[in-house]
């Protein structure tokens, strides 16, 4: 299994799995979140990605302290993918509207 912080994983399970429609799946090996069958989030390494337009993206990095590109590998950055890392896992739940967020962007009605 791929390395990913487990209390991510239970805080994001918590908050996420409440949500109409949503559910657990699998993405490059990592514990992903679903809609419709399309992944919306998924834990990995230190923290949580969440998949937004490109534009909201880059806001967030210039914003947000905890936020960065997501670089799945080495110099490749995926434009419509933020990492989030916090060290205290308390701290994701404050991300609840990105999730929503990312939700409505991957699966719009």
């Amino acid at each position: 299994m791929n390395d990913y912080r487990s209390d991510v994983k239970d805080t994001l399970d918590n908050l996420l799995l409440g949500m109409p429609g949503v559910k657990v799946g699998k993405m490059f090996g990592y514990p992903a979140y679903k809609i419709n069958g399309k992944v919306f989030a998924f834990v990995g390494g230190g923290g949580v990605s969440i998949k937004l337009p490109a534009a909201r993206v880059g806001t967030l990095i210039e914003t947000e302290a905890a936020m960065g590109p997501f670089e799945p590998a080495s110099g490749r950055v995926w434009k419509e993918w933020v990492s989030i890392d916090h060290a205290n896992v308390a701290d994701y739940a404050q991300h609840e509207a990105l999730f929503t967020e990312s939700i409505a962007f991957v699966n719009p009605a």
